[in-house]
């Protein structure tokens, strides 16, 4: 929506008020989830006069894995460098919305993410600023480029948080693992109680100073679980570390497996993963009788 508005020349916010003239004010804090809008996609196919499969279906939001909308914020720098380079606009692909989707597989770094909205809800501010910030996404999303903005846009950049030590490959398996066994491990460390093992494990994890963002600056969230990238990268990297040593495998992260046995909550932490891993096994192993 946010490039066809560019096409026509007007403002992000415009044509969501030209697809959408019913729509009531917006509240501050409040986030309208416009990407699980099946009203929405009809009406874009029928401005821009696209065929149905022309475009995109809409996200799901029925799973928990599916970000809320005031944290779809991250993107991959290197996969918007690609579709400039290929000659098209550079656009948001659908697994950046999902919860545990921390990095990107294809070219092997963290995902950034943009600075969150501070003068309204997050989901009202577009990509267009940060795509002014790179001269060839600029060039590539048919808007002007301007240096200047990019201080403002940046949340979070790649190089920010050291790579695993593991290789790139075995903690995204690792991930895809603990996404379909629907892990117990990943609930625990996404807990609010588990806030202060988090912010530990960023101290290890970060490799520079950046913009210090919170969770509160994602305007609207609503959820305990973390949705703020540094957060979810903490909890992704826990989950993992966990699962490996619950499998007596190598460590994926220089110095997080060194918190988990020195920190009295992070031991119990261990301890109940421990649990619900050994009472996972079991049920699978042993179903109950009827």
């Amino acid at each position: 929506m946010e490039r066809i508005s560019i096409f026509y020349g007007i403002g992000y916010l415009r044509a969501r008020f030209i697809l959408d003239p019913n729509r009531t004010a917006v509240i501050h804090g409040n986030n309208e989830d416009f990407d699980a809008s099946e009203y929405l996609r009809r009406r874009l196919a029928l401005w821009t006069g696209q065929s149905d499969r022309a475009i995109p279906r809409t996200l799901s939001t029925l799973t928990d894995d599916a970000l809320d909308v005031a944290a779809r914020v991250t993107y991959c720098s290197r996969c918007w460098s690609d579709d400039a380079r290929s000659g098209q606009s550079p656009y948001v692909r659908r697994v950046w919305s999902s919860w545990s989707t921390v990095l990107c597989a294809e070219h092997q770094v963290w995902l950034c993410a943009r600075r969150p909205g501070h003068q309204t809800g997050t989901e009202l501010n577009g990509w267009a600023p940060v795509w002014q910030s790179i001269p060839d996404w600029a060039v590539a999303a048919c808007v002007r480029h301007d240096p200047a903005i990019r201080e403002f846009t940046v949340g979070f950049e790649a190089e920010m948080a050291h790579p695993p030590i593991c290789g790139w490959h075995d903690l995204s398996f690792d991930i895809q693992e603990l996404v379909r066994e629907k892990s117990t491990v990943m609930a625990l460390v996404a807990k609010p109680a588990c806030a202060g093992i988090r912010a530990d494990v960023w101290k290890v994890l970060e490799a520079s100073n950046g913009p210090r963002i919170t969770e509160l600056d994602l305007r609207g969230y609503r959820r305990d679980k973390p949705g703020w990238i540094t957060e979810r990268i903490c909890c992704v990297a826990l989950a993992v570390e966990i699962r490996r040593i619950i499998q007596g495998r190598a460590p994926a992260f220089e110095g997080v497996r060194d918190l988990l046995t020195a920190r009295p909550d992070a031991r119990k932490l261990l301890f109940e993963s421990r649990k619900a891993a050994w009472q996972s096994h079991s049920n699978c192993q042993f179903p109950a009788k009827r």
